[in-house]
């Protein structure tokens, strides 16, 4: 019984640290689409991309002396580049290309996340694929969070009434908690390493919120080891094993208990 016991236990322990090491990523890439975090992570670096790799940048700069002039009448102008077309207001063009470039890429940027898309997340076919870094993508990876969170409480749970010595709990969950979300802080960490293929720095913004994630999980872990030395030390997990009776001293002790009882009847 034992045997199978601890097979059980570790194998619900392996479960539980791919489960936790899930709830990191997809808690991550929540927080990381999070639209006031798109839109200061990708700015900078589709502004780069259009500089660099595109005659948008430049079409924009050889417009800016005719807006300029069109704003003399009035405070907005209607203007297309590229197959978008974008109304600036005066202010903002009257303020030089970089400003106009800067607008519409956050123009652009929020039309695209907060876009209706009306199909699966990954039977999406737009081209470039904006629902990657959508309100849409948002919540689809918003639910894989929940749904990791849930399958870690029942392992939680599930470990908590394998395991023999209940007061060992809170060591097994709070290092595999902090195992997990050391493991997480080094995907950034290794796509930065390749940050030299454009591409990739679209996927750096997807763990942007990695290291908040990390240190929410991390102290938490700290906070459930703690919790299991104050317990192992005033003999409260002890307790807690005979309540649920899986105390292998606490049974001994109760069938010693029973054996008197007989023998002064």
């Amino acid at each position: 019984m034992g045997l199978i016991r601890g097979g059980l236990l570790t194998f619900a322990a392996i479960l539980l640290f791919l489960s936790l090491f899930s709830v990191g990523i997809f808690w991550t890439i929540s927080m990381s689409l999070k639209y006031d975090n798109i839109k200061t992570e990708l700015i900078p670096i589709i502004s780069d991309v259009i500089r660099n790799q595109s005659t948008i940048a430049e079409e924009m700069d050889n417009s800016v002396g005719g807006m300029q002039a069109l704003c003399v009448n009035q405070t907005e102008v209607v203007q297309k580049f590229g197959d978008d077309v974008y109304t600036f207001p005066c202010e903002t063009i009257n303020q030089g290309s970089e400003a106009v470039i800067t607008y519409a890429i956050t123009y652009l940027l929020e039309q695209k996340y907060y876009q209706e898309y009306d199909c699966r997340f990954w039977e999406c076919s737009y081209t470039p694929p904006y629902h990657f870094v959508s309100a849409k993508a948002q919540i689809y990876w918003g639910g894989w969070f929940y749904w990791s969170l849930l399958a870690s409480l029942a392992l939680a749970a599930a470990i908590f009434f394998l395991v023999e010595n209940k007061h060992n709990f809170p060591f097994v969950l709070g290092g595999l908690m902090i195992i997990s979300s050391s493991i997480l802080l080094l995907v950034p960490w290794f796509l930065s390493l390749l940050g030299y293929w454009d591409f990739l720095q679209f996927f750096v913004v997807f763990f942007s919120k990695s290291y908040t994630v990390f240190i929410t999980m991390f102290v938490s872990g700290v906070i459930i080891l703690g919790i299991g030395v104050v317990l192992k030390f005033l003999g409260i997990g002890e307790f807690i094993g005979k309540l649920f009776g899986k105390d292998k001293k606490g049974e001994v002790a109760v069938e010693d208990e029973a054996k008197k009882q007989k023998k002064l009847n």
